[in-house]
């Protein structure tokens, strides 16, 4: 045996288990083939030189970011590294091992789903340093223990080690909460292998300006099933050569170091939000992204260069203010920013999303995205829109406050956490304290004094609101899809209100009122309101709120005033929304 399978049947819970349950021996051997993988450098190698011949075909760059001083070799002699990135792509897996070994020629051990050891690509990842494991451990205690040695394993030969910590690709773009398995899994493992070397999790955040499982993607969240992996998925890569696929931008983030813990729950659940937490402060805006949040927040998706431009130069002063990271071709002097983001626009115009519409007789040009294509757009938006909530929401405060409707403080206190709680289930939230910090750090930067708190935010004269609302306006109908899905949610319960349902016939009818909302209602204009997976989201808000209970998968209304009174709500977000946007025109620019 070699030396990391001897660290593997070494694992002192494995043997005390074996011990006990020495028939399970055959099996746990069955278990680590199934999960073994290996790093062949010659396998590596290989298709590094294949990559560097067919990514420039496909991506313009794929791009590597890493913190200032950042020393692999230094870090490896003080900790065991674990990477732990976001999911948007299967293409994830070769590129992170191909970044990886390209820049610190070292090997790279990932955790991939058994869903993936599927005809030629199972072997070829198998072969680059990837490991299988199960969706499930449930009632298999012997594959659980085994899983647990081969951790134990990786740790002991001090292998870096890399993991998605979303457990699944996203389909939305929003990062997904993170699972805990594999965090517990490391801390629980690391005590065994008595080392001086303490675990190191580095957030890696990954940012396409294409998916190529787009349509799989958008077909989910319209209510279609995931199809399983198949060799024939593989062979469809050819028809991305018919695409331009941008950028893909991988950021390393400062480590998080875990040094011991008290209560093994606890810290594993507070080191994944860390990470989380941290991946998404490192996500960066790309130029499609940021096209994506200008482009779609006209319900028609119509924008001519000048104001698109505006509106860019707008949000990436925003950015730059208050250090939302943005990739090397939006960070420079705006002229070059600007070249590229029509780069950018060029690239989603040859591959289909946008329209180019000419008015030649007044010499006008158009920018607008296709309506099929507004939910592929809606996924680079998602990827960034965590990083403006705030500037969002201070849109209705800011008329609230023009309007005089708040008295005291505590008016103002209350709102501010209505409206957080209105994104619940949408995103991972600052704290209170961190919004109410925030929210004056984004007043301050709009009129230009050091707003300290807020008894100062009520007292704003007319001319230094109208000055927040002039620098935050840019973002004003950044969420209207989201208000819309939870207007139409109010609506669905309404109809549901005598009967019991389940989620299955929530969506349903939700997808029923939606689309004649869309056709002949006045509040409905974004084809993105209507998502599966923002239904749920939705259905969990109202049943957070109390306006239905469930009993063993079956939700009934209890509470049909507060859904009303919800409904209210957001349709005065969807009212105001629209009046901020509309103050935004050609003549201000």
């Amino acid at each position: 045996m070699d030396s990391f399978s001897n660290y593997f049947w070494e694992y002192p819970k494995l043997v005390e288990y074996l011990n006990d349950h020495p028939e399970e021996k055959n099996d746990v051997k069955k278990n680590y083939e199934e999960i073994h993988g290996v790093f062949n450098e010659s396998w590596v190698q290989k298709i590094s030189i294949f990559f560097d011949k067919t990514i420039r075909k496909l991506y313009d760059q794929v791009n590597l970011e890493l913190p200032y001083d950042f020393d692999l070799d230094e870090l490896s002699q003080k900790h065991h590294i674990v990477l732990v990135p976001n999911h948007q792509s299967h293409a994830d897996y070769m590129a992170l091992t191909y970044l990886f070994y390209k820049t610190f020629k070292k090997p790279l051990f990932v955790a991939s789903g058994i869903n993936l050891n599927i005809f030629l690509f199972g072997k070829i990842i198998k072969n680059t340093g990837a490991f299988f494991l199960r969706r499930s451990f449930a009632g298999n205690p012997t594959y659980k223990m085994s899983f647990h040695a081969y951790i134990f394993a990786l740790l002991k030969n001090e292998n870096v080690v890399e993991f998605f910590f979303e457990g699944g690709r996203s389909r939305t773009g929003k990062l997904l909460s993170p699972r805990y398995g594999l965090f517990q899994m490391l801390l629980e493992t690391h005590q065994y292998v008595k080392s001086n070397k303490t675990l190191l999790f580095i957030p890696v955040s990954i940012a396409h300006e294409f998916v190529p499982e787009e349509t799989a993607h958008s077909s989910e969240l319209k209510g279609a099933k995931k199809k399983k992996e198949h060799f024939s998925q593989v062979l469809k890569i050819y028809k991305l050569f018919n695409k331009r696929l941008g950028s893909v931008h991988v950021t390393f983030g400062q480590g998080i170091e875990v040094r011991g813990y008290d209560n093994l729950r606890a810290s594993t659940q507070k080191l994944a939000f860390s990470c989380f937490k941290a991946v998404g402060k490192g996500m960066p805006i790309t130029p499609t992204s940021l096209l994506s949040l200008i482009l779609l927040d006209a319900p028609s998706g119509i924008n001519n260069w000048e104001l698109i431009e505006f509106k860019a130069r707008e949000i990436i002063t925003y950015c730059k203010r208050f250090s939302i990271p943005l990739t090397p071709s939006l960070s420079s002097e705006f002229d070059v920013s600007k070249n590229n983001i029509l780069e950018a626009l060029n690239i989603l115009i040859s591959n289909k999303k946008v329209n180019v519409i000419k008015n030649q007789h007044l010499g006008d040009i158009y920018y607008s995205v296709k309506p099929k294509e507004r939910v592929h757009l809606l996924y680079f938006k998602n990827m960034i829109l965590h990083h403006f909530i705030l500037p969002v929401m201070l849109n209705t405060v800011i008329y609230h406050l023009k309007e005089k409707k708040f008295t005291t403080v505590e008016d103002l206190r209350s709102y501010l956490i209505d409206k957080r709680s209105e994104l619940l289930f949408e995103f991972y939230l600052p704290s209170t304290a961190e919004m109410f910090q925030e929210l004056l750090e984004c007043i301050s930067y709009a009129t230009g004094k050091n707003i300290e708190n807020l008894d100062e935010v009520l007292n704003l004269n007319l001319q230094e609101l109208d000055q927040v609302a002039l620098k935050i306006r840019v973002f004003s109908n950044s969420l209207s899809y989201i208000s819309e899905c939870y207007y139409i949610a109010a609506r669905t319960l309404d109809h549901l209100a005598e009967v019991e349902f389940n989620q299955e016939s929530f969506i349903k009818t939700f997808q029923e009122v939606f689309g004649l909302e869309y056709e002949h209602g006045r509040m409905v204009q974004f084809q993105e309101s209507f998502s599966v997976a923002m239904v749920k989201s939705a259905l969990q808000f109202y049943q957070h709120k109390g306006c239905t209970e469930l009993n063993d998968q079956v939700y009934k209304v209890i509470d049909l005033d507060q859904v009303f009174k919800l409904k209210r709500r957001f349709t005065e977000n969807l009212n105001v929304n629209l009046i901020m946007n509309l103050s935004l025109n050609n003549d201000d620019i």
